[in-house]
């Protein structure tokens, strides 16, 4: 298999993760809480294919309760006027606290879950799950570019003050936006435990805070936010191949797992950023 299309393969849960914040980010909100939503949507795709035995059923159950309870809190976040980013936090704790228990009481362990009962098609999976990840991405694109309620959510958080003049509700745009970074997330979660058939605690190894550099590099804009996505995941598969190179076999393995993340923090230091985008509602 060619670089080109393992890197294209790699970047399919990167890719939904970052289309997710995206969303989340032209409302003024970040969406910090993508990383614990991509591990706990990961171990309900396992623990409901483990009891189903039914792929699609495993996918849709963990993506809708993963999108009604981001959802429900971001209701809760305007209700009592709650901060945002201390909430977002608070999610990743919780869904880390969540899977640690539901794993002890369920399977009798917080390691590693493992069965024959979920043993899949690797081939077969990756490539499903590589169509379907970029046809969601490519749906969510026509959806912010192209329709009005896209654009409504996108000036959200750059000119909330002249929606409300119009009379259009930014409150109900704002939880669109989480609700849609939990369905892109989890849906990245679930590709993640599809393509291993098992679960791995902190699966998801980064992925929702490296969607957020690649919507921060982007500048906010789908095309640029795809191609950060397509960087990092190379980045990755060079860092995972380089030591078959004969001549680096001395850089530390620990250098070699830091390098997309260092990447990641170097092109947003370099990058100019764009003062208009950068405005708060």
């Amino acid at each position: 298999m060619s670089a080109v299309l393992q890197i294209l393969i790699n970047s399919s849960p990167l890719l939904l993760a970052s289309f997710g914040a995206l969303a989340s980010e032209y409302t003024g909100r970040m969406a910090l809480f993508a990383e614990g939503i991509i591990n706990l949507s990961a171990f309900l795709c396992y623990a409901f294919l483990y009891l189903t035995h039914s792929v699609p059923l495993a996918v849709l159950a963990s993506v809708v309760i993963c999108t009604v309870m981001v959802t429900s809190v971001s209701v809760l976040i305007k209700r009592f006027r709650a901060d945002p980013f201390i909430i977002s936090l608070g999610i990743n704790l919780f869904c880390s606290g969540i899977i640690s228990l539901a794993s002890a009481l369920i399977f009798g362990t917080r390691g590693v879950l493992s069965s024959d009962t979920v043993a899949l098609d690797t081939v077969r999976m990756r490539n499903l799950t590589t169509v379907f990840a970029y046809m969601l991405t490519a749906a969510g694109a026509l959806f912010l570019l192209t329709s009005r309620h896209g654009l409504y959510l996108r000036l959200t958080g750059s000119d909330a003050e002249i929606l409300r003049r119009k009379g259009i509700r930014t409150d109900f745009y704002r939880t669109l936006s989480w609700g849609i970074t939990a369905v892109y997330a989890g849906t990245a979660g679930c590709i993640l435990m599809l393509r291993l058939s098992s679960f791995v605690p902190d699966i998801a190894s980064g992925t929702g805070w490296t969607a957020l550099a690649a919507v921060f590099l982007g500048r906010k804009n789908v095309f640029t936010v795809a191609a950060a996505s397509l960087i990092f995941t190379a980045a990755g598969y060079a860092a995972s191949n380089i030591q078959n190179i004969s001549s680096m076999n001395e850089i530390p393995s620990s250098v070699l797992l830091a390098f997309p993340y260092i990447l990641a923090l170097v092109l947003i230091l370099v990058t100019p950023r764009n003062r208009d985008s950068d405005r708060q509602p």
